[in-house]
């Protein structure tokens, strides 16, 4: 496929897309995205958006598609590890008890390319697994769920934290220093 100058293209691999401004070296084109960035990216990466067409996909549906695309690759490959839809096709961690589980938010762990994502989806992205898992823990009579958040600036483990405040049945505090460092809270699960 011919890419040129003023080419309006979505990325292959991505959500988004933007105008191709320039040729580069090597197969490669500069293309500035929809948020403003001017980005460089193999033509091979790319996909021209044809001006006329009657069906038009949103980035965000795009985006849901490759995450389920992910998702059912992550089940498939984690198979009676309990990998479900549930818990985002991640199999959880198995610890010593089987009354405590582990979940780790670090976003390396979570989804395999984020390079599309803003810092606020990215954010979005590890308290909605956080929720599920929560709910998860919740639903299983789990008596502890240890979150590792990792240090940071501290933005995930205050989000983690606000969104614990809604939980009647949970309390919470820094997790064990000497097996966790200092990224991760402990949530103890009080059933009725």
């Amino acid at each position: 496929m011919h890419i040129a100058i003023g080419d309006e293209v979505n990325f292959l691999d991505e959500a988004g897309g933007g105008v191709v401004l320039r040729l580069a070296l090597k197969g490669r084109v500069v293309v500035r995205t929809r948020d403003g960035f001017e980005l460089e990216y193999p033509v091979g990466q790319l996909v021209r958006r044809e001006k006329s067409s009657a069906y038009v996909v949103s980035d965000h549906h795009a985006q849901l598609v490759a995450s389920n695309d992910l998702m059912t690759e992550r089940i498939d490959k984690d198979k009676g590890k309990g990998a479900s839809v549930n818990n985002s096709g991640k199999a959880p961690k198995r610890v010593d008890d089987p009354s405590v589980m582990e979940i780790d938010l670090h976003l390396e762990k979570l989804i395999e390319n984020d390079a599309g994502l803003s810092d606020g989806e990215k954010l979005r992205y590890q308290l909605d697994y956080f929720e599920r898992m929560l709910n998860t823990a919740i639903r299983e009579r789990k008596r502890r769920l240890v979150v590792i958040h990792g240090v940071g600036e501290g933005v995930l483990r205050e989000e983690v934290r606000k969104a614990l405040q809604y939980y009647e049945g949970c309390r919470f505090d820094d997790a064990d220093p000497r097996r966790y460092g200092y990224g991760a809270t402990m949530i103890d699960i009080v059933h009725y």
